[in-house]
C-alpha cells in the first residue's frame, strides 16, 4: 500500500468515515497538529513507530534476553492497536493492496 493511501485512509481530514486521533494520542511530544497532508504522515510513522522498533530488535532480545523490553513493547503495541484508524487500515488492506514489482 503506497503511503498516500495510508494517509488518505488514516486521517480524518481526507477521509471523513474515520473517527479523529484521541487526545491521548496528541500528547507525544512530536505529534504534529497541523492539518496538511505530510503532518499526518509524520503522525502516522509516530503510530506505527513501536510496532516497527520491536520488530528490529525482537532477534537481538533473543540474543540478549531483557525480560522488561520483551514485556514492555508488546503492552506499547496493545495500547497503540486500539487505535480505530490502524483497525480501518488492516480491514480495507485487501480492497488496497497491489504490487508494482
Amino acid at each position: 500500500m503506497c503511503a498516500y493511501l495510508m494517509v488518505c485512509l488514516h486521517n480524518v481530514s481526507f477521509n471523513p468515515s474515520v473517527t479523529s486521533v484521541p487526545e491521548i494520542y496528541q500528547q507525544h511530544s512530536l505529534w504534529d497538529s497541523g492539518t496538511g497532508w505530510k503532518n499526518a504522515l509524520n503522525n502516522l510513522q509516530l503510530i506505527l513507530q513501536p510496532f516497527i522498533s520491536f520488530n528490529l530488535i525482537l532477534r537481538w532480545l533473543k540474543v540478549f534476553p531483557i525480560p522488561q523490553l520483551s514485556l514492555g513493547f508488546p503492552r506499547l503495541i496493545t495500547k497503540i492497536n486500539k487505535f480505530d484508524c490502524l483497525r480501518y487500515l488492516v480491514y480495507c488492506w485487501d480492497e488496497f493492496y497491489c504490487s508494482f514489482a
